[in-house]
């Protein structure tokens, strides 16, 4: 069942996804999941276990399993059920490591004389059906994040500036603009909140570099060829008073500059500042023929 089949989503369009942090349950949920999976086969196609009257896997090689999982997420213990207060780092690295193993067991040929199937597995099929029943967990607890289809937990941030990020696809035929901003998406979209900060300086600096593009050997001159883009007077007047605002709320706060007089920006404002700056970088490219045409 995904999240979207329940009454309440239905009915009253669910639960918030607005916690930074995993509820003790979603947590729970999550470690539950993984061990079913774990009992029921899902991971015998990494390590199996083979049958001993033939070539054929008939079930799990817990211990091979139990031996990577401690090796590879410092901090879980074994088994599974043991694990209380688990931080949420390893819950995620959990839960993508065996979106990597994970595959769906199919009963094949049995084995009379061992009493066992000889299991057969389909990977695209498993990891889909995993990652359905991880992102259901994870909205139904909430949370601010999702796995995706390559197995990656990223945060979904607010609506506003996802929506914002997938039109935000520049193609200005300057390399390192389009790779800052590549990189502040990738930034915005991680689960570790040091990637986030950073994620808003990379905007900060592709907004710099947008600015010198039109003529680079005079920044204030090509602010004015950039401007002169919009050809509405009034609308220009705006933007440009937006581009300076921002531009001194980088210089005031520790986005561009670090010195003692600098203000932190808040962990609770990097939503707004990041949906800002994303906005004003959509419409400038927009305006100066440097947006994807694919958006």
């Amino acid at each position: 069942m995904s999240g979207a089949g329940f009454y309440t989503d239905r009915t009253t369009g669910g639960v918030p996804r607005v916690r930074e942090e995993l509820p003790e349950a979603t947590s729970s949920a999550l470690l539950a999941l993984v061990r079913t999976k774990l009992e029921a086969n899902w991971l015998a196609a990494a390590f199996p276990e083979k049958c001993a009257d033939g070539n054929g896997t008939a079930g799990t090689d817990t211990q091979a399993v139990a031996a990577m999982l401690l090796g590879v997420i410092p901090g879980l213990e074994w088994p599974l059920w043991n694990n209380e207060d688990v931080p949420d780092g390893c819950v995620f690295d959990l839960v993508e490591y065996v979106w990597t193993v994970i595959a769906l067991p199919t009963n094949g040929r049995w084995h009379d004389f061992m009493r066992h199937y000889e299991l057969s597995f389909d990977r695209d099929a498993g990891r889909q059906q995993f990652c359905e029943e991880v992102n259901m967990i994870l909205s139904r607890g909430g949370t601010v994040f999702e796995i995706t289809s390559l197995g990656r937990v990223e945060r979904l941030g607010v609506p506003e500036v996802r929506a914002s990020l997938k039109v935000l696809r520049p193609a200005s035929g300057d390399e390192m603009l389009d790779e800052l901003i590549e990189q502040a998406r990738r930034g915005y979209l991680s689960r570790k909140p040091e990637d986030r900060s950073i994620a808003i300086e990379r905007l900060w600096d592709a907004f710099e570099r947008l600015k010198t593009l039109d003529v680079p050997s005079d920044k204030k001159k090509s602010v004015a060829a950039l401007l002169g883009r919009i050809s509405d007077a009034a609308l220009r007047d705006e933007v440009g008073s937006e581009m300076r605002s921002l531009t001194d709320f980088g210089n005031q706060f520790m986005v561009r500059h670090f010195e003692t007089d600098r203000h932190p920006v808040p962990a609770s404002a990097g939503d707004y500042v990041a949906g800002r700056m994303v906005n004003l970088l959509i419409f400038l490219l927009r305006e100066s023929g440097r947006l994807s045409p694919s958006t």
